[in-house]
């Protein structure tokens, strides 16, 4: 398989299009070569997901995806990155909601557990985070290719594990952009702390009304998950177009990135 000259590692399937999605259209219309790799893409290995917890059972109810919401939400994804121009691709990780420990037992069973670190059980020797990085390795990049990879921002522990295992892969971090997530970004202080006073450099990706407007239909398909954020298909619209003028004080529209200094 070629090497893809952009490469974007989306913990859950929507994360790289709700932050980067017009940055996505605006490069493939460029001629260029997108793949967004999402992480943790599976469902549950038991057979009635419900049990693992009331949180995820109320997760399912409002999705709204039927027996299969994994199968499901991956549709969603192929759908939106279809419309970007994008390939998409989904690795074999189950999401963190759906994570069990030895015992069986959920490792993160509510929203409160979602937004921390991650359990010690994933960070250790031949944990997650080892078979995370050693099928990041396996991706169809080149020296050549930028890898975008998310900040933190919010905590979210899959953004987390995305995270380091990113920069395990690739301990330089050469050639790595790191995107806010948003609509975490829209919390200025969310930002700051997971920037965390590093030595940052901070890259605006001019977008045109037409990036802009792909963003929002790509957005649009993830239909399970608007609830997740907004209140209505039309508020996503009216916050992802005020955000994009935010970061350019009104004079256009963007995203922004953040390198290593």
């Amino acid at each position: 398989m070629a090497a893809y000259r952009h490469v974007y590692l989306s913990p859950h399937l929507d994360d790289a299009v709700l932050s980067c999605g017009g940055s996505i259209h605006a490069q493939v219309t460029a001629g260029e070569s997108v793949l967004v790799a999402t992480l943790f893409s599976e469902g549950p290995a038991k057979p009635v997901p419900e049990l693992l917890s009331p949180f995820v059972a109320e997760l399912h109810r409002r999705w709204g995806l039927g027996h299969d919401p994994a199968a499901g939400r991956r549709a969603e994804d192929r759908r939106a990155l279809a419309l970007l121009g994008a390939a998409a691709l989904h690795l074999p990780f189950a999401d963190c909601v759906y994570r069990t420990g030895p015992d069986g037992m959920p490792l993160y069973p509510s929203r409160d557990a979602i937004f921390g670190l991650p359990h010690p059980t994933e960070t250790e020797v031949a944990g997650l985070l080892d078979q995370l990085i050693r099928v990041l390795a396996t991706l169809p990049t080149s020296p050549q290719s930028r890898i975008y990879v998310p900040l933190g921002v919010g905590g979210h522990v899959d953004h987390r594990l995305a995270r380091l295992a990113a920069e395990r892969w690739h301990p330089a971090r050469t050639g790595l952009s790191y995107y806010e997530e948003y609509p975490y970004a829209e919390a200025p202080a969310e930002v700051q702390a997971a920037l965390n006073n590093g030595p940052w450099q901070t890259q605006l990706v001019p977008l045109t009304e037409a990036n802009l407007a792909a963003k929002v239909a790509a957005i649009a398909c993830y239909a399970s998950q608007i609830s997740t954020f907004f209140a209505s298909q039309a508020e996503m619209a009216q916050r992802v177009r005020a955000y994009a003028a935010h970061l350019t004080a009104g004079q256009g529209y963007a995203e922004r990135l953040f390198l290593i200094a």
